[in-house]
């Protein structure tokens, strides 16, 4: 019989090995999530309906594998290199898709999808720096901006959680106690609330990199108190509720992904996990439905051909991208 140390350092090596997969799938879920759109005629109802508003889900698994995966990261290469590896990865491609984005502002007249594009020097700077999300102005989305901010912070919060693992968790409650208690940036909330989910994917880490697992206990029963606790101040959304299953959610997935006659569909997942950054821009405020929408009238077929577009685009993106970084932008890098 396994010991639970045994098993710490199996759970450890297959999040390791299949994070790939576990992101592609978490991006599949986001997509299926942002496709509902009484609009384009995807609604689903009933059970469907009730399983499709968890797969907002995918959005905290995804941060929760980013941060993980970070880590690894940190251990490997200096800050300077950490830093220099995650903006080649991600802005560059993020400036191409928010220049594109910005072209179809200017012809469609400034105004789109109850967003502004840029006008002016101030908006550009604002929109091509993400800041304009922080500030409740100019911008796209709140995703990337949110992600960067964290990616900036988790050297700090690495080194600190080294001494003291729940204090990470514990830091947050203030701060989501002062959001909710005074008002205060409300349209900050979506990345707030998310603030303990990435903490637990370095908390998750640390436990399963030292064989700790009654660290890692510890923190799920902690991270379940601090979601209680929250209950009393406001309606904490499902998809948060659900938050100290993740660790539970993600291994069991990865358990799964490592049984030979599902291959195929790990190789797939993993390959649209190492296109994520450029699926989530491309598929975001539901485009590729709207554009397929004028050739395609069949709700169910009109989501699947525009997550095949998402694919295919992504991956022109990805290819693209990646040979502009490595052989013209950061060459020999």
């Amino acid at each position: 019989m396994k010991t639970a140390a045994i098993l710490t350092k199996e759970l450890f090596d297959h999040i390791g090995k299949y994070r790939s997969a576990l992101m592609g799938f978490s991006m599949i879920l986001v997509f299926l999530y942002h496709a509902r759109s009484e609009k384009l005629g995807f609604m689903p109802t009933g059970f469907w309906g009730d399983l499709f508003k968890y797969f907002n889900l995918g959005v905290d698994i995804f941060l929760f594998l980013s941060a993980f995966g970070l880590c690894f990261s940190l251990k490997k290469n200096t800050i300077k290199r950490f830093y220099f590896n995650r903006f080649k990865r991600i802005v560059p491609t993020w400036w191409v898709v928010l220049f594109l984005i910005h072209l179809i502002g200017i012809f469609v007249g400034g105004k789109f999808d109850n967003f502004d594009y840029p006008h002016s020097a101030v908006d550009m700077f604002y929109w091509y720096t993400g800041l304009g999300y922080f500030f409740n102005t100019c911008s796209y989305e709140w995703y990337i901006p949110t992600l960067l901010f964290f990616y900036l912070l988790i050297p700090v919060v690495y080194r600190l959680s080294r001494n003291q693992v729940l204090l990470m968790i514990l830091l947050s409650i203030p701060l989501i106690l002062l959001y909710k208690g005074s008002g205060f940036l409300p349209y900050l909330s979506i990345s707030i609330i998310r603030i303990p989910v990435f903490l637990l994917g370095i908390l998750f880490f640390k436990d399963l990199e030292q064989n700790k697992h009654h660290l890692f206990l510890i923190t799920c029963i902690t991270l379940f108190i601090y979601i209680f606790v929250f209950s009393f101040f406001w309606k904490v959304p499902d998809v948060i509720q659900a938050a100290p299953l993740l660790p539970i959610i993600i291994g069991i997935l990865s358990f799964i992904l490592s049984f030979k006659y599902i291959r195929y569909i790990e190789v797939f997942l993993a390959f649209v996990g190492t296109i994520s950054l450029e699926f989530y821009l491309i598929h975001g405020h539901r485009r590729p439905q709207f554009l397929l929408s004028h050739f395609i009238k069949d709700s169910g077929m009109l989501v699947l051909g525009a997550f095949i577009l998402c694919l295919i685009l992504s991956y022109i993106l990805h290819s693209v991208m990646k040979k502009v970084t490595e052989k013209y932008l950061f060459p020999n890098k």
